[in-house]
């Protein structure tokens, strides 16, 4: 952090594994998390950005209103493309929409996991009361608002957790490097302002890891519980967890390893039971979740050479600064064997099943989603290079260009709809087909070369007064008068030609713009506030109320 130097593996007398849990780390977490939510709200959307999030925002309305989990469909009309572009024919859903499956009692329901939509369901509710108080409002949209708070909150508790885990090898201020280039540097800015579960499924691993090294294997379970009913394909992700949890304690007897079993299995089983009795009750079968012709086919070097490395998805292409991670690896691997076998198996466990998975794109999105929950680990490493090269001129180059273009690779895909350019090449292609090869195979028409182009004709739509003229008319008053949710429509409309930020769609929705600077400039006030905190703590300035 600035021009701090990080201490090397001992500070003092004492070992860095004895100085994890000081009183300071305390006030070095809430600067982090202060600083990394004021930021998230900062560039949030407030509008949903995918079908994934509509049904399960759609799932937690239902639970608030009493309808329990069915929620209402309109069935695709037209035919649609496949995981690999391939057109499939509209009669395959059977009057769905894509995103479910019509349940035993005749009422749809969609087919993601529970989690995200239960930690959901207290927002919707807040934004259906909101709704009432804010005129002129449309309940539809302060929903869809509270509710988009989700992932912000989770991803800024995650950046806390990458710091915890990270003290376990590192000093205080390495870690919290580490988690900073966690929140701002890789895609999990992103998916902070997503409607997707991947934030929710990095949080509950995160916390579990955590939980497990404090020796707490009821919460851990808990945590590998809820990973599991908020997205099943995390379960092999438990595995490992629950291998090295049981190791750590196997030269303690064998009344203490059945009982720590149990504590740690116990609550993770019901998660799955959760899962089996979520499927029964739905759609009468334990194992039905609900995905139509869901395949693991994918040819493995292909599947991962795309998952890591393909211009449309590399998690190293959207996220350069994991190379340091990587490098990273085989000194942790000398220093910490335990903690590096784990990152490798956990990486390894959700890799492979996604790099096998027919839709390993995940759809739309910014990067590779689905392998959210394994950058922070990926990144951990990190901390091996960053303390080595911090003495050598060309490595610290390196690390300045690799976290230079990581940031602004994420901020590129906070500023603009990601939809904007995949439609541009969408109408550019003669099939849809040639479509998905483009935006995921060809470097020419990477989503991130796109992006830039997409940014900069926003800026110049912005800056032009007829265009911002012809843009207020997609908030019109046929619109208010015709759509009972008028402002999420016009929102959805102005998402393709305007910059993705909450401040922006409010102001063409009519509000002040003094006091959306104001809101603005709050929140920039309390990141700043924040960071110089985080600076005081780190660098021994005094901090009120801090622990040493």
């Amino acid at each position: 952090m600035g021009a701090h130097r990080w201490h090397e593996a001992r500070e003092g007398d004492r070992t860095v594994d004895q100085v994890t849990n000081l009183p300071g780390d305390r006030h070095i977490a809430l600067s982090l998390f202060l600083l990394l939510f004021a930021l998230y709200l900062l560039s949030a959307s407030l509008r949903i950005d995918g079908g994934d999030g509509e049904r399960m925002v759609g799932v937690s309305y239902s639970l608030v209103t009493g309808q329990g989990f069915a929620i209402p469909v309109e069935p695709l009309t037209e035919d649609f493309f496949g995981p690999w572009g391939e057109m499939q024919p509209v009669e395959v859903l059977k009057g769905g929409d894509g995103y479910g499956m019509w349940g035993k009692d005749g009422r749809y329901y969609a087919k993601y996991g529970l989690g995200w939509s239960l930690a959901a369901a207290p927002l919707c509710a807040l934004g259906r009361t909101l709704a009432v108080l804010v005129p002129g409002a449309t309940e539809g949209f302060v929903t869809r608002a509270a509710v988009m708070l989700l992932n912000p909150l989770l991803t800024a508790v995650s950046g806390v957790l990458v710091f915890h885990l990270a003290r376990r090898f590192y000093p205080a201020s390495l870690a919290a490097t580490l988690a900073v280039l966690y929140g701002l540097g890789t895609i999990a800015w992103y998916y902070a302002k997503s409607a997707f579960s991947e934030p929710l499924v990095t949080l509950l691993l995160l916390g579990a890891l955590v939980a497990v090294e404090r020796g707490y294997l009821t919460i851990a379970g808990a945590a590998l519980g809820g990973m599991v009913l908020t997205r099943q394909m995390a379960l092999p992700l438990a595995v490992p967890v629950v291998v090295w949890a049981l190791l750590r304690i196997r030269r303690d007897g064998w009344k203490r390893l059945l009982k720590s079993a149990l504590a740690l299995l116990v609550p993770l089983s019901l998660g799955q039971l959760a899962v089996l009795g979520y499927n029964a009750m739905r759609f009468g079968d334990p194992l039905e979740y609900g995905y139509w012709g869901v395949g693991w086919d994918t040819p493995l070097f292909l599947g991962l050479y795309s998952q890591l490395l393909s211009p449309g998805k590399g998690v190293f292409v959207f996220n350069p600064v994991l190379l340091l991670g990587v490098l990273g690896w085989p000194t942790l691997a000398r220093r910490r064997p335990e903690w590096a076998w784990l990152i490798l198996a956990l990486v390894i466990f959700h890799l492979v099943p996604h790099a096998l998975y027919d839709d390993w794109a995940g759809g739309g999105g910014w990067g590779p989603r689905l392998l959210l929950p394994i950058v922070p680990l990926v990144l951990l490493p990190a901390g091996e290079v960053l303390q080595r090269w911090q003495r050598r001129q060309a490595g610290q180059m390196v690390v300045a260009l690799l976290v230079a273009l990581s940031l602004f690779i994420q901020v590129l895909g906070v500023s603009v709809n990601w939809a904007r350019y995949l439609q541009y090449v969408l109408e550019q292609s003669t099939t849809t087909v040639e479509y998905f090869h483009r935006v995921h195979y060809r470097w020419a028409d990477s989503p991130i070369l796109g992006q830039v182009r997409s940014l900069q004709e926003v800026l110049v739509l912005m800056r032009d007064p007829g265009s911002r003229e012809a843009l207020s008319v997609l908030v019109n008053p046929e619109q208010q008068s015709s759509l009972a949710d008028w402002q999420s429509g016009a929102v959805g409309l102005l998402s393709y030609n305007v910059p993705d930020f909450w401040f922006v769609y409010l102001w063409f929705l009519g509000l002040p713009a003094g006091v959306l600077a104001g809101i603005a400039l709050l929140l920039v006030g309390v990141a700043a506030r924040a960071a110089l905190r985080l600076r005081q703590a780190l660098t021994g300035g005094r901090l009120s109320g801090a622990g040493e």
